[in-house]
């Protein structure tokens, strides 16, 4: 994860998805600015969009034809801080756009490629005492619903894993390969195999989803054409397996 720490060294962006090395952490290296008397006890840093958002240049810039099964977005967590005097806002050729801190830390609306290659900045104030890490999952464009096709699901998974190696290069070699989707709040879940309906196993224990999330692990139900769920989930995400 990319925290927001006083460190000089190159520190790893790390995700359930992605694990990059970067030369400087994106949003630990922003210019600091003056703090007002009356922010006292906050921090205000600035950076380049591009920089805050690590990766989203390189997802954009895919052929529509590349990412057609898999989107992203970021989540930004705040620890040892009050988070709701957290705030980011997006400058933009003299604009400013607050950007919102949603549930799980989501954060919307993210910057468009024409604003990345603008030179776009990114202004965060968070508490002095606090460290913030952000993150980016990759997730299905398939409407949220109780039925998913599965063929298009395994494809999302090879798209997710080439999207990952172009964006990033080299790097990608130590980056965990996806090889599968879960399926937040979907309850019980089976998949359509060779004729047959097969339940989908589920987690075990809460961590990075929660317990009893169920999973599509394509490879290891080759053929499968439809996932039934018995609950609409919050959203499809691709992953791998919990650490």
């Amino acid at each position: 994860m990319l925290q927001l720490q006083k460190t000089e060294p190159p520190v790893m962006l790390m995700t359930s998805a992605f694990k990059v090395l970067l030369p400087v952490a994106a949003l630990a290296v922003m210019a600091a600015a003056p703090v007002p008397a009356a922010a006292q006890g906050m921090t205000t840093k600035t950076a380049a969009a591009s920089d805050a958002f690590p990766g989203l240049r390189g997802f954009l810039s895919l052929s529509a034809s590349d990412r057609s099964e898999i989107a992203v977005y970021y989540t930004i967590r705040i620890k040892h801080g009050d988070a709701s005097k957290a705030s980011i806002t997006l400058n933009d050729n003299g604009r400013s756009t607050p950007i919102h801190i949603g549930a799980g830390g989501r954060l919307s609306p993210m910057p468009s490629l024409s604003q990345l290659d603008g030179g776009a900045q990114v202004t965060v104030v968070y508490p002095t005492d606090a460290t913030t890490a952000m993150k980016i999952h990759v997730y299905s464009t398939q409407s949220p619903g109780t039925t998913y096709d599965a063929g298009r699901l395994a494809n999302g998974v090879r798209q997710g894993n080439n999207a990952m190696g172009k964006i990033a290069g080299v790097l990608a070699f130590g980056i965990p390969k996806l090889d599968r989707v879960y399926f937040v709040g979907g309850g019980n879940a089976t998949a359509d195999v060779g004729g047959q309906s097969r339940s989908l196993p589920k987690t075990a224990s809460d961590g990075e989803y929660p317990a009893g999330t169920p999973y599509f692990v394509p490879d290891e139900m080759r053929g499968a054409t439809r996932i039934h769920l018995s609950s609409t989930p919050s959203v499809a995400m691709y992953d791998n397996a919990p650490k």
